[in-house]
């Protein structure tokens, strides 16, 4: 409770905005808390995310930097001074490695036992390269890198490497990455130019060129098909009959994208750039993402390239990423590929609010990371996330969910383009049972993800082999997990 009145009274700090969707919290006693939903702007999604993930902090070390007016300048970096909750602490620092030591007396120890390392060490490298030789010599026994043909490394080289999967895309999806189109702008403000870019991107061109085959096409819905559960909140004959494919997937089409143009009123000028209805060129246009993301840079490239063969103007640019993330907050970018989010228990509720809700929106030149970068403003979006996060009915929220999807078919605000990758690397040379598809007990399994804690109760020395705890399968099976199913099954019970 103290943690949370607090974030509301500075606006920052964990669970910041929780009183936009919660009406109160109260202590019932020393292990149970109430979290009561508020009626005028309920949304369940939110409200579990706030109750459900409340961080605790220790008010007797806070409560004296609030006092003292120096809480939002500490940094806790103090090994002998750190008060934490979870099983590790702070051991020694300096500018080439962050080493964390086990506390063998942790509260938890009789819930969940303890982590197998006695220490973590986060050696801080200059460079993906320097990074990736590390891996390859052995040093390195967890990793979250982009390792160009990792593959190489048991097949070619013989090396103890895995990855998520054994074989392509070899990575979990962690994301979907966005073409994001600057709906403001001159041209870019046409839904008939929004579209006929989507048909020109080389989607798997791009994807085995630049991106190692480590991730697929997107899906236009946004929403992450690569996991069963989520396919059904995808309208999948309305997204065939839509794109005309198999699986309702955008083809990578340039006469289609040309005769999108060609209706819409853009004739090609002499010097093979569009002109559209109103004397304007399709152009310039910039695509860009930071200097030194190789493979999103080479994307750019071929973006670029067959966007200028249908009439479109469009050049590539490669800026600091402080210069980039700036353009990309205010809203002041022609063309960016960028992040969204992923995998979630709101899915896809998550995307589409990231995406799409103009209340996470700012006007041009205003700084947002919340979402909407692109700036598209449509009233009957919100009216629709509303609606599907305010029922527990499955169907009501599915049909919101295909309501959404036929508006992004109309609109394309953005264009979906591909399934990022959870970079994620291990060595078996030391250490054994690793996450992975043959053995996924943890889902979450990169060492930079902040849910990956479960990760180190489940790997253990290969001079010494332990068995996965119990606790890490779910409920129905004997341990702590608790399926979303069955949570909102409660929300159910408890509203009744």
């Amino acid at each position: 409770m103290y943690a949370l009145e607090l974030s509301k009274k500075l606006g920052i700090g964990p669970g910041v905005g929780w009183d936009s969707y919660i009406e109160y919290v109260k202590a019932i006693d020393t292990k149970v808390v109430e979290f009561k939903a508020r009626a005028d702007a309920l949304n369940y999604y939110q409200f579990l995310s706030y109750s459900l993930g409340a961080q605790p902090m220790p008010k007797h070390v806070y409560s004296k930097l609030e006092a003292a007016g120096t809480i939002k300048d500490w940094v806790n970096d103090k090994p002998d001074e750190q008060v934490v909750s979870g099983p590790y602490k702070l051991y020694y620092y300096d500018p080439n490695i962050v080493i964390y030591q086990r506390i063998d007396n942790w509260w938890g120890k009789d819930i969940f036992g303890l982590p197998r390392p006695k220490f973590i060490g986060h050696v801080i490298y200059k460079d993906n390269p320097s990074a990736s030789l590390a891996v390859e010599k052995g040093d390195v026994d967890w990793a979250g890198l982009f390792i160009p043909s990792v593959w190489e490394m048991w097949e070619k080289k013989k090396l103890p490497i895995g990855t998520w999967y054994k074989e392509k895309p070899y990575y979990l999806p962690d994301g979907v990455g966005f073409v994001y189109l600057n709906n403001t702008k001159p041209g870019l403000s046409d839904p008939a130019v929004r579209k006929a870019i989507a048909h020109a991107i080389p989607y798997e061109e791009m994807l085995v060129k630049a991106y190692f085959g480590y991730g697929s096409q997107a899906h236009p819905s946004m929403v992450i098909d690569l996991f069963e559960p989520n396919k059904q909140y995808i309208n999948y004959d309305l997204a065939r009959n839509t794109w005309g494919t198999s699986d309702g997937r955008i083809p990578f089409d340039l006469a289609k994208a040309r005769k999108i143009l060609d209706e819409a009123g853009y004739k090609p000028g002499k010097d093979g750039i569009r002109v559209g209805p109103d004397g304007k060129k399709l152009g310039p246009y910039t695509i860009s993402v930071p200097y030194g993301w190789t493979d999103w840079m080479m994307m750019c490239e071929m973006i670029a390239e067959n966007l200028r063969s249908i009439g479109i103007d469009v050049v590539t640019e490669f800026p600091d990423f402080s210069v980039w993330a700036d353009r990309m907050t205010k809203g002041t970018f022609d063309i960016i590929i960028s992040w969204s989010v992923g995998p979630s228990f709101d899915h896809p509720f998550n995307i589409y609010r990231f995406v799409l809700d103009k209340r996470l929106s700012a006007p041009v030149g205003v700084v947002t990371w919340a979402g909407d970068w692109q700036r598209y403003d449509n009233d009957e979006i919100v009216q629709l996330l509303d609606r599907a996060v305010s029922t527990l009915d499955p169907e009501v929220r599915k049909n919101a969910y295909f309501r959404i999807q036929e508006i992004i078919y109309r609109d394309m605000p953005s264009v979906p383009a591909f399934f990022g990758a959870h970079w994620y690397e291990y060595s078996t040379k030391y250490w054994i049972n690793w996450p992975n598809q043959d053995n996924p007990y943890w889902f979450r399994p990169a060492p930079w993800h902040g849910d990956t804690l479960p990760t180190l109760f489940g790997i253990s020395s290969k001079a010494n082999p332990q068995p996965i705890p119990k606790w890490l399968e779910t409920v129905d099976k004997g341990g702590l997990g608790i399926p979303t199913s069955k949570v909102f099954a409660d929300l159910q019970a408890a509203k009744k």
